[in-house]
């Protein structure tokens, strides 16, 4: 309830997580001065999420880069990507204490995070969905980070019906580019609900896109009409 939290804000104050000053009733995890300073993703191809030369901003301050030459080399399915930060200290470090020291909380914070930074972007979907686990992986984790990702963006839970990890793979982070992407060929499958809809898929990381774009091709599969993927952050290839 919003009073408990002004009562609890009032005589326990949160604190940036950088540099620990009180924060203030609109900020999350940081405060806005230090909000300003994040590794905000200046510039970025719009249809694969591939992060590109910051110059180019120079060249081409209002016109979105919709193509890339690693575009080029790939069949993708999603139709947009949308990224939020580049995959740098403090965000990667966050990213880490969720996954790893399963901070709840502060993937449930950081999913707000994604949705101040990245919501006036998106084009109106039907669906929003975090990009599911394998069942196994899921029981060894104990929780989906992208899950708690979406919680935050949409201030409820998601549902898990509409997409489902049915091959249990190799962590992708163990394999070259080339690899990754035959490791999750064909380990999504998507409900019929999803037909003739807009769906938008929420990651914590994309480093090549091949998870993502096997998710997206199971969706566009059972006919969902388009599909944009959302990450809070992009590794470079």
């Amino acid at each position: 309830m919003k009073w408990v939290k002004k009562f609890l804000n009032f005589f326990f104050p949160e604190s940036c997580k950088i540099c620990q000053k009180p924060l203030e009733n609109n900020d999350i995890l940081v405060c806005a001065e230090c909000f300003q300073k994040l590794p905000f993703m200046k510039i970025y191809c719009k249809r694969c999420g591939n992060p590109l030369e910051e110059s180019l901003i120079n060249y081409l301050p209002n016109r979105p880069i919709t193509y890339c030459s690693y575009c080029e080399t790939k069949k993708l399915y999603f139709d947009e990507a949308f990224v939020a930060f580049a995959y740098k200290p403090p965000i990667s470090e966050w990213i880490k204490e969720v996954k790893f020291g399963k901070d709840f909380s502060l993937g449930y914070k950081l999913g707000i995070f994604l949705r101040k930074t990245l919501k006036d972007q998106i084009p109106k979907v039907d669906l929003i969905i975090p990009l599911p686990l394998s069942l196994k992986r899921l029981r060894e984790r104990g929780f989906n980070q992208s899950f708690l990702l979406t919680w935050g963006f949409l201030e409820k839970k998601p549902s898990h019906k509409f997409l489902k990890r049915i091959i249990h793979t190799k962590v992708q982070t163990e394999l070259s580019q080339k690899e990754r992407w035959e490791n999750v060929k064909n380990a999504f499958l998507a409900t019929d609900e999803v037909k003739e809809k807009s769906v938008l898929i929420i990651d914590d990381v994309m480093t090549t896109g091949a998870t993502l774009n096997e998710a997206s091709k199971a969706l566009k599969n059972k006919g969902a009409n388009k599909v944009y993927v959302m990450v809070l952050a992009r590794s470079t290839l």
